[in-house]
């Protein structure tokens, strides 16, 4: 029995069809993991109180560098010291608290 080239073609397009498929779910599945991992975060190791100069948070180092899972991440979360120069807090920041942008404005 001679298979058709209708036939031949309808199955190499199913069959390129699931290669596509199983590398876009594993593409997923990676990037799933990925979204997992880890990030670093500033929190605060005292009392920040309203209008400290970021420059004054850094160098006195009231703040910790930490880990944390993803889905813990505040919106706007800082990660790098560097941001709070030229800024100073807009509100009193508690120890344990993320450092945001929120809590930061440009100094005036």
């Amino acid at each position: 029995m001679r298979l058709s080239r209708v036939r031949v073609l309808w199955i190499a397009t199913a069959v390129l069809a699931a290669i596509l498929l199983v590398v876009y779910l594993d593409r997923g599945r990676i990037g799933i993991e990925g979204e997992s991992a880890p990030a670093t975060v500033l929190v605060a190791k005292q009392l920040i109180p309203h209008g400290t100069p970021g420059s004054l948070v850094v160098s006195r180092s009231m703040y910790a560098s930490t880990t944390i899972p993803p889905e813990e991440v505040e919106v706007g979360a800082i990660a790098d010291p560097a941001y709070l120069r030229g800024r100073t807090a807009a509100a009193d920041i508690f120890p344990g608290q993320q450092l945001t942008s929120t809590y930061f404005m440009p100094t005036p």
